[in-house]
């Protein structure tokens, strides 16, 4: 321990360096509270009715909402969580932005409390800034920004509760048998909040054999055997009770590239854009695709990966730790890994929980057996990892202004990312709304020359553009072209009913119909 860090532990006794932790998160995401709803937030918070029904808390919490069609029926606890602020807030954004920093912060706390426990002599200089890099890190934006991408802070909020719980077993056993229930309860709770969650019970086995492993008695193996199994069962049930056919999920996910073999080779690529984005979070996108990735050639991308592998390799080799914190980074992205057909082949949010995980392999590296005599090294190190911090807290606040609004995120978006069709409508949405009627057409055309002319909602978006210019004939004939491309939009309250509409767009769009209805 070096002289600053006894200093900063006299000072700094764990409830002021937890309570330190919480300061700087919520500041740092201070400005999130004032945002309004994005993306997936305006459709399910917004528009579905589900969330604001008291009636539905019965399934939710008994877990029979896996048989219901409904958005994120597979993950209960997620559900729960935005019912219990839509019973609280209603549709207010502030109060679902307050229970997602909080979560977040709450995860911050949990990992340094997951280092103090796999590293007890570490300095408290050292664990709280690795917490911090966590906490700051832009990456997370996503997932704390977004109301309705609270599933991965959940995932992760239980897998490192039952991972703080397994690792707090004190030697003579006192308290086992309700520490035991609660680490399996978490492993429950971590995958009914998505499936992710996964990680919960893999992790404990991974604290179990490269940490504890001269523990004996029952505790160990009751906790890896009773999360294992209540993880494979409700994810048998997940997929057992899916509701088919849906009104909501009409169209099944796809690979990327269109075919398994053409995601296997796709996969390194994203990976190793993974490991871009943590390294230096720029150009992050809220729609990641082919145009994403189009600088990693997959040889590059393999050569990334066997250096991060090599480097994981030695890692463990020189400290068993070290696999804890591999399966915390790894096993996160085996669901998103598009070995089976998911709706985003990538995202930010995917890498909430193994930056968590990488926050700890951060400050085991500090504690590791490569500096114990090279206090100077560990030092600078330690320096470096403070500034990296604060330039990711400033980075980390500048991303938070993007998911601040609609026009905000589209129009980053669409610079990042100038291939995406969806990005394109909804920026014309987003413009539309705000009265910028020339961009919004832009936007719009732009929109239907990535979409080959085959996305109706495109049309339907440019017809009201030009309706509310006063161009009817236009109008009219980019409507009849968007009910061609696409029979349903002839209804727009069963779009809405499907979640396929904001229902502001759908009434715009019915009186366009009406009008055209009554068009000679």
């Amino acid at each position: 321990m070096t002289a600053a860090d006894s200093i900063s532990a006299t000072r700094l006794t764990p409830r002021r360096a937890a309570t330190l932790l919480v300061a700087v998160t919520l500041a740092v995401f201070a400005t999130t509270l004032s945002a309004g709803f994005v993306y997936d937030a305006r459709m399910q918070i917004l528009t579905d009715p589900f969330l604001h029904d008291p009636r539905n808390w019965l399934p939710v919490l008994t877990f029979g909402v896996l048989r219901m069609d409904v958005l994120d029926f597979n993950r209960p606890v997620h559900l729960a969580s935005l019912m219990l602020d839509a019973a609280v807030w209603g549709k207010a954004p502030f109060g679902y932005h307050l229970t997602s920093v909080l979560l977040h912060a709450a995860n911050v706390v949990l990992a340094w409390q997951v280092v103090r426990r796999l590293a007890p002599g570490l300095g408290a200089t050292a664990g709280i800034a690795a917490a911090l890099f966590f906490a700051v890190h832009p990456v997370v934006t996503e997932a704390v920004c977004e109301p309705t991408f609270r599933e991965d802070l959940l995932a992760t909020f239980f897998t490192l509760v039952g991972l703080a719980l397994a690792l707090g077993r004190p030697a003579d056993g006192r308290g086992d048998g309700w520490r035991a229930a609660a680490c399996i309860a978490s492993c429950l709770l971590a995958v009914g909040s998505k499936e992710s969650g996964i990680t919960a019970p893999a992790a404990i086995a991974a604290c179990r054999l490269l940490v504890r492993g001269g523990e004996r008695g029952w505790f160990w193996p009751a906790v890896i055997g009773g999360g294992t199994l209540v993880v494979a069962a409700f994810l048998a049930a997940r997929f057992l009770l899916e509701p088919t056919p849906s009104r909501i999920f009409e169209g099944r996910p796809q690979y990327p590239g269109g075919s398994l073999a053409s995601a296997l080779l796709l996969e390194p690529r994203i990976l190793a854009f993974y490991v871009q984005l943590v390294l230096l979070p720029v150009n992050l996108c809220a729609d990641y695709g082919l145009y994403s990735i189009g600088h990693l050639p997959l040889p590059a991308a393999v050569a990334v990966l066997l250096a991060v592998a090599v480097a994981a390799a030695v890692a463990v080799r020189a400290d068993r730790r070290m696999g804890l914190v591999v399966v915390l980074v790894v096993v996160p992205l085996l669901p998103v890994s598009n070995l089976i057909p998911i709706y985003k082949a990538a995202a930010d949010r995917y890498l909430y929980l193994p930056i968590a995980g990488l926050a700890v392999g951060i400050a085991l590296l500090l504690d590791g057996p490569w500096l114990a005599r090279r206090a100077a090294v560990r030092d600078r190190l330690l320096g470096g990892l403070v500034v990296a911090t604060i330039l990711l807290a400033v980075g980390c606040m500048e991303r938070q202004r993007v998911w601040a609004g609609s026009l905000a995120l589209w129009d980053d978006t669409c610079r990042k990312n100038p291939a995406a069709a969806t990005a394109a409508l909804g920026l014309a949405e987003a413009l539309l709304d705000a009265g910028r009627l020339a961009e919004s057409e832009a936007a719009a055309r732009r929109g239907i020359e990535l979409s080959g002319g085959g996305h109706g909602e495109a049309w339907a978006t440019l017809a009201l553009v030009l309706a509310a210019q006063d161009r009817q004939a236009e109008a009219f004939t980019a409507v009849d072209k968007a009910v061609h491309v696409d029979a349903r939009l002839a209804d727009p309250d069963a779009r809405v009913n499907a979640l396929a509409l904001e229902r502001d767009y759908a009434d715009a769009l019915k009186r366009l119909l009406q009008r055209r209805a009554e068009s000679p």
